[in-house]
């Protein structure tokens, strides 16, 4: 994922979510450049887990019927911030 926070960061992940599309390699290089979550450093990746291990609205989007591997959602809001998800 890509957490960014400030005033500005739901329209910044908007730009940056077109520009990646559905392009894993862009997203990866994007959470590594913008990230503020220590995870950027590894392309974003969170690792692997169950449902209601997350905060709700992050939890809710990844496990969402309509949300599918391989592709960008977002940007969700949550307490940390905003934020682009890749599913894998």
């Amino acid at each position: 994922h890509i957490l960014m926070d400030g005033n500005d960061a739901k329209t910044k992940l908007e730009v940056l979510k077109k520009e990646i599309k559905n392009d894993y390699s862009k997203f990866t290089a994007y959470a590594a450049k913008y990230s503020k979550c220590p995870s950027g450093k590894s392309g974003g990746k969170l690792g692997t887990f169950r449902p209601g291990n997350m905060v709700p609205p992050f939890d809710k989007a990844i496990f969402d019927k309509e949300s599918r591997v391989g592709e960008t959602i977002g940007p969700i809001q949550t307490n940390f911030g905003w934020h682009l998800i890749w599913i894998a």
